[in-house]
């Protein structure tokens, strides 16, 4: 019956993959995809139905024909109720779909668990503790070792090795001496200066004119002499 209304359905080809748990998912919602699209077409189907029987009712109620009327609208009520039914069903359907997918991803979750397990097992078995500790051991000694190979390739290969720390304390004895030189410089008593008489000097006597005159002919003399 379905098949003359909507046409033979078309067969889905189901998904191929890797799994065998996600093919067998996979054709699963495929089979509900495929029951939701028939559900969705029978709506379509009976809401013209009950159009039809609605305007018919309408006519044959115009006409004075009761009864016809009634078959009618009683035809239409019945594909009410089918609509309720496969609303009802497509909602169940998309639950089914939701649980599927969900337990799906649970599955897939709880195989990536199962693998992580597994490999920190396997992981396990090849760290052992008691190994760890000694290679972390032998690890230490060699590292030992290396530094003292550092240390001797460090040492200088001349004999006048020079003890920086000596000198810097010699450099600082000298600084020390020179300050304390300076501050005993500074500590010297300059001597006394003789005071500065309070009276005034006399004052030098002039020379006269006949002296300055005396003088002069004095000095030319000399020269001519």
């Amino acid at each position: 019956m379905f098949n003359r209304l909507f046409g033979k359905e078309k067969q889905v080809q189901p998904s191929r993959s890797s799994g065998g748990g996600n093919s067998s998912t996979a054709k699963t919602m495929e089979d509900m995809d495929a029951a939701i699209e028939l559900l969705e077409k029978r709506e379509a189907a009976l809401e013209k139905r009950m159009e039809g029987e609605l305007a018919k009712a309408k006519q044959l109620y115009a006409k004075k024909n009761t009864q016809g009327a009634l078959q009618c609208m009683k035809r239409k009520k019945m594909y009410e109720e089918q609509l309720l039914n496969i609303g009802a069903q497509k909602q169940n359907l998309e639950t089914l779909k939701f649980t599927v997918q969900n337990q799906s991803m649970n599955q897939e979750v709880l195989r990536a668990q199962i693998r992580a397990k597994d490999e920190l097992k396997r992981s396990n078995k090849q760290m052992k503790a008691e190994k760890i500790e000694d290679n972390m051991d032998d690890l230490m000694e060699e590292m030992d070792r290396a530094n003292q190979v550092s240390e001797a390739l460090r040492q200088p290969l001349d004999n006048n090795f020079v003890d920086e720390d000596e000198l810097m304390n010699e450099l600082e004895m000298e600084i020390d001496g020179m300050d304390l030189e300076e501050t005993q410089g500074t500590d010297m008593k300059l001597p006394e200066m003789p005071a500065v008489p309070s009276q005034k000097l006399p004052a030098k006597p002039a020379k006269t004119t006949t002296q300055e005159d005396e003088d002069a002919l004095a000095a030319l003399e000399a020269e001519l002499a």
